[in-house]
């Protein structure tokens, strides 16, 4: 659900009813700071909350999740829409993101570029000639992890821009492509290709290397692609794993 969407909403059919913060809380037994915060779009209503909210508003649940009020005609197609998005957040909620290959990269050259130079420092204690060997191993370390964080920032960045002002399809897991030449320890190491459609044209959408848990099914793992709206075949894939 759009907490911002539904948020403003509210807090047009709060004035709608000529009602301030303070009187809708008073009504509904709660603090205003609580209809502050909904109204913010930084949380949302108790479910006990809910029916009673809309009454007091004058608006039905589906208006409420879908952020607007609704025309006697759209009002069925609008609740099937959703009830897909609360069945796909509850999905999502039972799943964990799956790691990113260039976060654990970026750790362990973090790691061991510390580790280096901490060895360095005590050896130079012991013998001078050990200090600078082991700063020129630090200084390629570094220079990994930079390239590790570099690569992450962006397809960070790339995955909350798409996210604000692209589109999230749905897609369906077609195909793992395994990384043969990355391996740790006995987690699987792979691209997923997923498939969608987009204004009636097929697209397939081809992640980046994941480490994820060992599984046995597709089915164990669900990809979110989004898109930008102008070019399709700009994408950026979020990947979540069954949580066991």
């Amino acid at each position: 659900m759009d907490q911002k969407r539904i948020g403003a909403f509210i807090a047009q059919c709060r004035k709608e009813k000529n009602l301030t913060q303070m009187q809708l809380a008073e009504t509904l037994e709660i603090t205003n700071q609580a209809v502050s915060k909904w109204e913010n779009g930084r949380g949302m209503p108790d479910v006990s909350l809910l029916q009673p909210l809309c009454d007091v508003l004058g608006i039905s649940l589906n208006e409420l999740f879908s952020g607007e009020h609704i025309l006697a005609e759209e009002y069925r197609g609008k609740a099937e829409e959703n009830i897909s998005k609360l069945f796909k957040e509850k999905q999502i909620a039972n799943l964990k993101p799956v790691k990113y290959v260039f976060s654990i990269c970026a750790n362990v050259c973090l790691f061991v570029a510390l580790t280096e130079l901490a060895v360095g420092l005590v050896g130079n204690f012991f013998s001078p000639a050990i200090l600078k060997p082991m700063l020129i191993n630090v200084s390629v370390w570094l220079i990994l992890f930079l390239a590790s964080m570099g690569k992450l920032v962006y397809d960070k960045n790339k995955l909350k821009a798409l996210k604000h002002s692209g589109a999230c399809m749905d897609s369906e897991i077609e195909d793992l492509i395994p990384a043969v030449a990355i391996r740790l320890a006995n987690y699987i190491t792979c691209r997923i290709v997923c498939r969608f459609i987009y204004e009636g044209k097929e697209y397939k959408a081809v992640s980046n290397y994941y480490v994820l848990s060992p599984f046995k099914r597709k089915e164990d793992l669900y990809a979110n692609v989004y898109i930008d709206k102008d070019n399709p075949a700009k994408y950026s894939v979020e990947l979540f794993q069954t949580n066991r």
